[in-house]
Order: C-alpha cells, then structure tokens, then sequence
C-alpha cells in the first residue's frame, strides 16, 4: 500500500510510513495546537511536477492571511504556489448551502485532479450545518467523492477526539491524528496520537512534538527495543575511574550496564561522574555528559578546579556536553539526541545528571519509570555503560532506593552518603547491588580533594 509522507521523518516512523494513499484523514486538536502548520508542512513534503495538492480553506481563516503566514515558514517553497500547491476558497458556497459546497469541491477535483486535498477547517462546515441528517449526508456524498478521483484527503478541524466520538466525519475517516496542546505552568506542553489508522500499524501512545518555523518538530515515544539473545550480553569489564571503587565490584563494572549514583547534593554524585567519563577518554572510548543542571560554563569552571583541562576534554569524541535547562525540557528529546549521538559518534559511555530533572518534566512517575527503563535497555542494546545520578535528601539507605520506582531498572546502585563526624563532614559509599558482580557491601570513606574522589 503506498504511502503520502508528512515531510517530517519522525511522524511518519510513527505512522508506520505515513498516511495511506486514497484514505481519509482527519487532523484535530485545540485552537494553536499546530494544526494548519501540520497540513502545510504535509503540502510542501508531495513531490513537485506531479498531480498538484489542492488546499481549500472554508471561514475559519480567510486565504489572504493564510498565504501571508505560510512565506514565514522555513519549509514553504512560494514559487510552488500557483503550480504545485493550488489555494481555493470555500466561502461563497458554503453561505448556498450544501449542494452548492459539494458541486464546487467536485468542479475543483475535475480542473485539477490533485493527488492531495486539504480542507481546513472541516470543523466550521459541520458548525454551519444545524440538521444532523444534512450534515450526515454531506460528509458520506463528500467521501464518495473523493474516493471516486483517487485523492488523499486531510480534514482539518477543532475536534477533541476523546469527547467527539460520535461525530460521523471521525467515522467516516480512515485516519485520525490528534495534536494535543497542556498547560504545563509556565509553558505549553504539546503530545500528538494517532487515534485510528485503517490498515496499518502505528506506533501507539503519546508522542512529543514542538512548533518552529522549519514546521512540527516531533519526538517519538522511546519504546523498549527488542531483547539481545542468550550469549550477546558483553563480559568484558571497565573501570569507573574512581581510586578504590574497582576493588569493591569484580574489578570494574560490565561493559552495558547502567549504574544509579543516589545520594544527597554535596555527596559527590556529579564528580564520580566525571571521573567515570574521564576513564573513558582516556581509553579512547568518547563520552556526553547530559547536563541538566550545570551550564556549560559552571562545567568547565568544575573540570578546571580539579586540575584537568576543560578545552582538551570537553570535546567531541572524549567527552560531548549536551546541556538542556530543566525549563525547557522534553524528556523524549532528551533520549533522541542522546541516541542519535550513541550511533552517529560512536558514544561508549554516558553520564545523565541527574534523574530528578527528568522525572519532573516526565509529569507522573509511571511514564518516568517507563522511560528509563526503554533508555537503559538502548544503551545495553548499543554497549553502551551509563551512569545516572539522582538526588535524594535523605541519608538513609532505604529511604532513598523505595522512593522511586527507577533503583530496580539499574543494573549497580552506589549510595553516597554524607554526615558529621566530631564537627567534620565525613562523606561514604557503599555498593547496594551490582548484577553479575561479586562487590562488598560495606560502607566506605568517600574523600574529595583537589584532585577529584577517592575511595578510601
């Protein structure tokens, strides 16, 4: 079955290709959720000298200002306007009536014969339409139509899927695709969905997706990818470049395991990080570090308090910095620039500090636990070993792994902790789990100094 493309990579991975050709598609969502950015990205992504696409708007937005908007957009090619992508009004007969909407929408389809057909809005023609059985009638005579010229249609409307399930143009179409806009506090989160796709597979759930002037910016929903086979896991081990800390696990950690560094601010969380990347470059295995939290500034400033070269190190190919403000953040975003990186630069070891942040912008703990747990099978998938800080206020070992569902998705736990001593801080570790490892359980002195931790 041959498929019309998005123009965006992503959606139509999640839509399994893309729309099906000759079916009917309703996009939908609230008032600025993108959905007429959507439709014109879908126009300019048709390939050029073929069947032209025909958009037709109705009164939700006048056509002036609709092409006016579009010469804003990265991804509009204007000189294929008049050529490729044809604009008509629906207005004046919308204000006859219903035969008159539909003799005109099939006088358009026998002057262009388009391979594509947008309405927008669909909505505002069932909003004129008062009697049910009208409107009902319209829509199955407007589908025959189309059917009938072998023509992908997109209906463009102000629908809420999960309360409109009774209106006939969403039983009638093939697709459905629901652009969701939440107010998130002090910013917009936005999620699309395939509600229904006739005939095909589409990857379920909700996925990410952000607004720019290069069009939807989308971010599929990271899944659990498919398990390795008996014999596949590697054996091979790795130091996590902290003096001391080998001893205590087998000799070092497996190479694809994710470690979990839990404990509170101060207890060194962030510098066993570091020293774990550095142990990385030097073997020649590249290292990101995805910040959260320190700003590319205060990160150099900490690398060169330890006596270590910010310049030398923080680079591509020994240790990458991929910062994101915990503002702004996107968990998917997160895990598709990490994974992009992972096969595109040959990332060995990742650092993620730290947990928190994530499982904030995550929104509710079951789609965090979820999340982490598809992020680490990917780095196990890749070989890849990562480390994952996460900040826990209180000292007790207990207390700190129970309150998150996420110390059973990592592979080693080590716990810092920190606590006075005759008036002098004294900072530990311990190794709560290592899967199989042999490692000692015991409580050991973490020392900070100039020159980075060890473990006494």
């Amino acid at each position: 079955m041959e498929r019309v493309s998005t123009g965006n990579r992503q959606l139509d991975e999640i839509l399994g290709g893309g729309f099906l050709r000759g079916s009917i598609n309703v996009i939908a969502g609230r008032p600025g959720a993108g959905k007429t950015m959507l439709a014109e990205q879908l126009a300019f992504a048709v390939v050029p000298g073929g069947r032209p696409v025909l958009y037709l708007t109705t009164l939700s937005e006048p056509l002036a200002k609709v092409l006016t908007y579009l010469q804003h957009l990265d991804f509009a090619e204007i000189d294929r306007v008049g050529r490729d992508l044809l604009f008509e009004s629906l207005a004046e007969p919308l204000a006859e009536g219903p035969e008159a909407l539909i003799e005109r929408v099939r006088a358009l389809m026998l002057k262009h014969r388009p391979q594509v057909m947008i309405i927008d809005s669909f909505k505002a023609i069932a909003d004129l339409m008062a009697d049910v059985r009208v409107w009902r009638r319209t829509v199955f005579d407007l589908a025959a139509t189309f059917s009938a010229y072998d023509v992908t249609v997109f209906w463009i409307g102000e629908y809420l899927v999960r309360t409109a399930q009774g209106l006939i143009e969403l039983a009638v179409a093939d697709g459905i695709l629901e652009l969701q806009r939440e107010d998130s506090g002090s910013r917009d989160d936005r999620f699309l969905q395939v509600a229904k796709l006739r005939g095909s597979g589409f990857a379920d759930g909700r996925h990410a997706y952000r607004l720019g002037a290069a069009g939807l910016e989308v971010f599929p929903r990271l899944r659990t990818p498919s398990p390795p086979r008996p014999g596949e896991l590697p054996t091979e081990r790795l130091s996590p470049g902290v003096a001391g800390l080998d001893a205590m696990i087998e000799g070092g950690l497996l190479r694809g395991t994710s470690t979990l560094v839990a404990g509170p601010s101060g207890s060194g969380k962030t510098l066993i990080g570091l020293h774990f990347l550095r142990e990385g470059a030097r073997c020649g295995e590249p290292g990101l570090l995805v910040g959260l939290q320190e700003s590319p500034g205060q990160l150099s400033r900490m690398v060169e308090s330890l006596g270590w070269s910010a310049g030398e190190l923080l680079r591509p190919g020994r240790i990458e910095f991929l910062y994101n403000s915990p503002v702004e953040l996107h968990i998917d975003a997160i895990a598709e620039q990490v994974l992009r990186r992972v096969e595109q630069q040959a990332v060995r070891r990742v650092l993620v500090d730290s947990l928190g942040d994530l499982e904030l912008a995550a929104g509710d703990w079951r789609r965090f636990a979820d999340y982490i747990y598809a992020l680490t099978q990917h780095f196990m998938r890749h070989g890849v070993t990562a480390f994952l800080t996460l900040e826990g206020n209180l000292t007790r070992d207990q207390e700190v792994l129970t309150r998150r569902p996420i110390s059973q998705t990592s592979d080693n736990t080590l716990l810092l902790a920190m606590e006075l001593a005759d008036e002098e801080l004294v900072r530990t570790l311990r190794v709560i789990k290592a899967r199989g490892s042999t490692h000692e359980g015991r409580r050991r002195p973490l020392r900070i100094t100039a020159q980075g931790a060890t473990v006494v």
